[in-house]
């Protein structure tokens, strides 16, 4: 198979696929992004441990079906693709995420005597996400080929993966009431891959003698050599900040505010190019080996050079209403922002129910991140010194093959 785009599919599916090494994924929920949104009730002198947990994937047009073939093997059959391309837009994303976070509070001694107010905690976090948003003909072409643009050009720019994966080391001030706390991190990179095609026009020519590409783009990456559990990769500084607002009712938190410098063996690539190739050929992308797909690859993108870079921290700033334990039935809602993530803005809203005085359930509906509408449950237990909790952001999503996305997420507190 000569000319008609085998190399362009090779090129695109080894990015946008096989670039998506990472298992499983962060909820929109309370458990995923700052510990410091779950409250305690008393202000007394004594020891506090939280441990939290969060994973999700989504996707604004693929199925639950079209998404497990694809992160966990199997055949992506004709049938799913069209399922797929049905539901695809201009601009589509996806995106899976895996968090967990330990936090120790020491209500008992203060870290700056001049506020004595407020106590010291630590903490620790690890933070794994793989993000894309891509176009139609972008999708289209990585599962049909692009022998349908015969003499047409096909809008592959405007789409953006970013893959990373990080650590962080945290020291910080709670106020004794849980009313604020700021927290300092060392955060020690692992990964960071990211591919922004601002401008990528195709032109395939009749009978597939040429193909012509219009690019704008730029490509960071990490050691792809050394990417293990807190391999320092990379190194930078994070800040976490919340409050309780208007009488407690409400809590604003930012979570991850920084950036890394990448300086071990990176990669990097900022160019506005013009590509005209003919004579590539590969048969069949699923019989070819990785080396050479590695080295096919490396005739189309552009050239890439060693020097260090920045990336900014996926930010992530929340609002959300508070539970009152005096209220037997409540609403709750909140918006919920991930910078740098191909992140849609989130909104949820819903309604919850004490049942008795140790357990609660809530429902919720909710709109965008990486997926489109879905509904949430969670339930929360507690008994004298202990709370726990789990829940999903997107239960039709873990029953539904027809769903667009999966989620968990769950915590326990201990105070001693």
């Amino acid at each position: 198979m000569k000319g008609f785009g085998s190399i362009v599919i090779c090129i695109l599916s080894m990015i946008f696929i096989f670039g998506i090494e990472t298992g499983y994924a962060q909820s929109d929920s309370t458990a995923g992004d700052s510990t410091n949104v779950l409250l305690i009730d008393s202000n007394k002198d004594n020891y506090q441990v939280l441990a939290a947990f969060s994973a999700n994937y989504g996707s604004t047009n693929l199925s639950n079906e079209f998404m497990e073939k694809l992160l966990f093997g199997g055949q992506i059959t004709e049938r799913l693709k069209e399922l797929a391309i049905d539901k695809t837009n201009n601009r589509n994303r996806f995106g899976l995420e895996v968090n967990y976070e330990g936090q120790f509070v020491d209500m008992t001694d203060t870290l700056v005597k001049k506020l004595p107010d407020y106590h010291y905690y630590i903490g620790f976090g690890s933070y794994n996400n793989v993000s894309a948003s891509y176009t139609r003909d972008l999708f289209s072409t990585i599962f049909y080929g692009n022998k349908q643009f015969e003499d047409q050009t096909a809008k592959l720019g405007r789409s953006n993966l970013t893959s990373y994966k990080f650590e962080k080391l945290t020291i910080g001030l709670m106020k004794k009431d849980w009313s604020q706390s700021i927290g300092l991190s060392l955060i020690i990179g692992d990964r960071f891959n990211s591919y922004n095609f601002r401008q990528a026009d195709l032109y395939t020519a009749p009978q597939g003698t040429e193909l012509n590409m219009q690019y704008n783009g730029k490509i960071r990456l990490s050691d792809n050599n050394s990417r293990n559990f807190m391999s320092f990769n990379g190194a930078g500084v994070g800040l976490d900040y919340s409050r309780l607002l208007f009488k407690r009712r409400f809590t604003f938190s930012v979570t991850n505010f920084g950036l890394i410098f990448w300086a071990r063996n990176t990669r990097f690539s900022n160019t506005e190019i013009n590509y005209d190739f003919d004579g590539v050929e590969i048969d069949n992308i699923f019989q070819t080996s990785n080396e050479e797909i590695l080295n096919q690859a490396e005739s189309i993108l552009p050239e890439l050079s060693d020097r260090n870079f920045v990336s900014m921290l996926p930010t992530i700033i929340r609002f959300d209403k508070n539970f009152d334990k005096s209220i037997q039935f409540q609403s709750i809602y909140g918006v919920r922002y991930k910078f740098f993530s191909n992140y849609l803005p989130s909104i949820y809203g819903g309604g919850s129910f004490q049942i008795n005085k140790s357990l609660r359930v809530q429902g919720s509906l909710a709109w965008g991140g990486y997926a489109g509408l879905r509904a949430g449950v969670g339930a929360y237990y507690s008994y004298k010194k202990f709370r726990a909790g789990i829940e999903s952001n997107n239960i039709t999503g873990t029953f539904l093959k027809s769903g667009n996305g999966n989620s968990l997420g769950a915590y326990a507190f201990y105070t001693f």
